[in-house]
């Protein structure tokens, strides 16, 4: 699948004040990744909160329903 610049600079856009540095840090390691040997990505194992395991189960029940939008397709 390609993906057009634009359309990051269109996620970008989006993102919330909130986590900017996140995205940020995000796009530094993919960008960084050819220049080093190693990239450490610590996982997260907190607790899910209410609100995640209901987006969770929502996105479950979606893929199992066959309820998905094509990246391609959503800006045809």
């Amino acid at each position: 699948m390609s993906i057009r610049k634009e359309d990051l600079h269109i996620l970008v856009d989006l993102v919330n004040d909130k986590d900017t540095k996140l995205v940020y840090d995000l796009i530094r390691v993919v960008i960084d990744k050819d220049n080093e040997k190693e990239v450490i990505v610590e996982a997260d194992n907190s607790p899910l909160t209410e609100k995640e395991k209901k987006i969770l189960k929502e996105t479950e029940n979606d893929i199992k329903n066959g309820e998905l939008i094509e990246w391609d397709d959503l800006h045809a």
